[in-house]
């Protein structure tokens, strides 16, 4: 079963982020996070946990290693095929994508369409 410490060292790397980088979004320096992610934090601030929750767009209890172990690997291996399949990028996407609100959504999939109706922008097997 994946801990606190795994996880906080996967969403961090699948964000692009360094630990000084988290550190900074968190408030915390860089050997905090370097103690998170080796699990020698045992008892970390419910605020802290509240914040790298909101962050990385998921649960308290996901971030935490509470939650069922099945849908964990089940969500792991989507995002790995995404990755596999379309890059790094596609996850970076996905993520801020899940941040915006309705009229964000919207106004994300107008732009992306805009930008596909402009033939420098789109794949050469696209065009």
């Amino acid at each position: 079963m994946a801990t606190m410490a795994d996880r906080i060292k996967f969403l961090r790397e699948q964000a692009g982020l360094t630990q000084e980088e988290l550190g900074e979004k968190i408030g915390v320096q860089k050997s905090a996070i370097r103690k998170y992610e080796k699990g020698e934090v045992k008892n970390m601030k419910r605020s802290s946990i509240r914040i790298l929750s909101d962050l990385f767009n998921v649960s308290p209890t996901y971030l935490m290693g509470w939650d069922d172990e099945k849908e964990i690997a089940l969500e792991v291996k989507l995002i790995e095929q995404i990755q596999v399949q379309y890059g790094k990028q596609a996850i970076e996407l996905l993520s801020m994508f899940t941040k915006l609100n309705d009229a964000g959504t919207e106004k994300a999939l107008e732009t992306i369409s805009d930008l596909l109706c402009i033939e420098k922008y789109r794949k050469e097997q696209e065009k």
